[in-house]
């Protein structure tokens, strides 16, 4: 196999209830005025700020990312992450409904990467990625797993 390509969905899309809008703007407003009291000016217009830019981003619908893996490595999208670039990687499918690739870079400001695999199956992956790369157990990073499961 050359190259194995596939498709997946920028983020899940949730329908959030108006219960969830007004959890986000009352836990925001709160931490904005604690940091009044505090003294904290600043960050209280950076909470008000960052909660405006969440709940207006929180309706954008999910673009389809592009994947492909070849000799030179893996393209996600319009990045590539060429195999010199990586030191290993883990097909991780301890959740079957969202099997995904984590990648081990040598660069420091991406450390992980992590790929969905939605349309592909992962042993055909795996063989492909064990051409180019040791294979090593990681798991997904605690943060990205506590984001996903607050709907973010």
């Amino acid at each position: 196999m050359e190259k194995i390509s596939w498709e997946y969905l920028e983020f899940k899309k949730r329908e959030r209830t108006i219960d969830w809008y007004w959890a986000v703007i009352i836990i925001a407003l709160a931490l904005a005025i604690i940091a009044l009291i505090i003294g904290d000016g600043l960050f209280s217009i950076f909470i008000i700020l960052a909660t405006a830019i969440l709940l207006f981003l929180s309706n954008k619908e999910p673009r389809r990312i592009n994947v492909s893996l070849d000799k030179r490595g893996i393209t996600v999208d319009k990045d590539v992450y060429h195999f010199t670039n990586l030191e290993d990687f883990w097909v991780d499918v301890t959740d079957q409904n969202n099997p995904k690739i984590i990648l081990k870079s040598k660069k420091l400001t991406s450390s992980l990467i992590i790929v969905p695999i939605e349309d592909y199956h992962h042993l055909d992956i795996r063989d492909f990625l064990l051409q180019y790369l040791p294979e090593n157990e990681m798991e997904e990073p605690f943060s990205h797993k506590i984001m996903d499961k607050l709907g973010f």
